[in-house]
């Protein structure tokens, strides 16, 4: 063992913070990077919102330190032309406008119930009633419950139910599924026999019509297939889940694409949707005068720079995510033209190290681009990782991705007969018939995963 000093020259990757914020708002989505700016703008009194066609002076990413005195007295110059990207990144996309406020289920059912001529002790019930309702609108609670809660008799609880049952949605405050379906039927307007089958059908045969066993029932009940297909379908067409729809029940996303890709004349157009984010700058009146304040006060000073360094710093941010989105969507087109011409059943499988080596950076940044981010096309909105698909070997066709097989049972099942629906084994054949060998459970899980049914289940009578 020996005591001394040593020299060694290593490789460390270290993450700085400058670095970490690039790396979080380049993975932010649209409605995120909306918050982040917005909360930059709160702790950041030299940035502002940049609406005008005002000057700003580009920065280097390699300064070191910035005379931020020169760079506050020259004349900024237009965003749009220090990023060097088309003007199509620049257009306004116009942007929907949003209700105020949604009605909540509670609120539309007090609305009705307070118009209701009620005794006092009703009302008070029914009240409670739709406080304990779930967003799907059923009764979190029993009427026996109920009752002992606010210390009333089990008939005004019933009672006070039964009226809460009349409110609009046709289904709301029931306890089950089936007393929802049960409630709905009486206000068909149908013949007495009709709604009587349905009422048999739903009390005694709803777990075989999910089964799809509707041989079975037609056997118990005396009728033909056909009869009982046609009353399972107005069944079918009732709503299981009434308070689906109102504020506050499933929550509803709402995703704004963060490109729009348009066909033209001369191929496809890159729209970077950027009209509804806050548009930030720097300052320089306000840079101006605390600079021209902090002279001899270095601890000002210093404090000036901090956060001039730290809004410049942020702003090279954002345009490099402008920047690399509109490469990685452009290299997106490139690989998945025939999609964008012609749709789902054209992608082709892509990697994101193909997507990588096109733009010229590290996979990673790839992956970080395309998360929580979507992308508008001539064929509907898509999240970016849809493009990123892996494949299977077809004959004579190369790679197919797994999308297009998607999309091809679903037109296989969507063209077949309802009578006789295509089995998982006959679409296996039909894939191989077009040269794509794929196996029988394979085609199984992609159905499950679209939501399609199984073969019973999907036969009509």
């Amino acid at each position: 063992m020996e005591i001394g000093l040593h020299l060694e020259q290593t490789q460390k990757l270290i993450i700085t913070p400058e670095l970490r914020q690039a790396i979080e708002i380049l993975q932010l989505s649209s409605t995120d990077l909306i918050e982040f700016t917005s909360q930059a703008l709160l702790e950041n009194p030299l940035l502002e919102t940049h609406e005008s066609e005002e000057k700003d002076e580009k920065i280097s990413a390699s300064d070191k330190r910035i005379d931020w005195e020169a760079f506050v007295s020259r004349q900024r110059q237009d965003y749009s032309e220090i990023r060097g990207l088309p003007r199509e990144m620049r257009e306004e996309v116009p942007r929907e406008s949003q209700p105020a406020h949604q009605l909540t289920l509670e609120e539309h059912l007090l609305f009705q119930w307070r118009f209701m001529m009620l005794k006092p002790e009703i009302r008070r019930i029914g009240e409670y009633y739709i406080g304990n309702l779930n967003s799907s609108g059923y009764l979190t609670i029993t009427p026996e419950q109920g009752a002992m809660d606010l210390a009333c008799s089990e008939e005004l609880a019933y009672e006070a139910l039964r009226q809460v049952q009349t409110l609009d949605p046709v289904g709301v405050c029931a306890q089950n599924l089936r007393e929802c379906l049960l409630i709905q039927i009486e206000h068909l307007t149908i013949d007495s026999a009709t709604k009587s089958l349905m009422r048999i059908l739903i009390v005694n045969y709803l777990e075989e019509i999910g089964r799809g066993g509707l041989l079975r029932i037609a056997k118990a009940l005396e009728k033909t297939p056909a009869e009982i297909q046609k009353l399972v379908d107005r069944i079918k067409q009732l709503n299981p889940k009434p308070g689906v729809g109102f504020a506050g029940g499933e929550d509803i996303v709402y995703v704004v694409p963060d490109v729009l890709v348009e066909r033209d004349s001369d191929g496809f157009r890159i729209i970077l949707s950027e009209s509804y984010q806050p548009q930030i700058a720097i300052n320089d009146t306000y840079a101006k005068v605390l600079l021209s304040q902090a002279h001899g006060d270095t601890e000002a000073k210093s404090y000036v720079e901090t956060k001039l360094n730290q809004a410049a710093w942020l702003m090279r941010c954002l345009e490099q995510r402008r920047s690399t989105i509109y490469k990685v969507t452009e290299a997106i087109i490139h690989y998945q033209k025939d999609f964008f011409l012609r749709g789902i059943s054209s992608l082709r499988p892509l990697t994101m190290r193909q997507i990588a080596d096109a733009v010229g950076v590290h996979e990673s940044t790839i992956s970080r681009t395309a998360a929580n981010k979507y992308m508008q096309t001539p064929h509907g909105v898509y999240e970016f990782k849809f493009f990123f698909t892996p494949g299977l070997e077809s004959a004579g066709q190369g790679s197919v991705s797994t999308e297009s097989i998607r999309e091809s049972i679903r037109e296989m099942i969507r063209g077949e007969d309802p009578a006789a629906p295509y089995t998982d084994q006959q679409i296996t054949d039909m894939l191989a018939q077009k040269g794509v060998k794929v196996a029988r459970r394979t085609v199984a899980k992609y159905r499950e995963e679209m939501g399609i049914r199984s073969t019973t289940l999907r036969r009509r009578y």
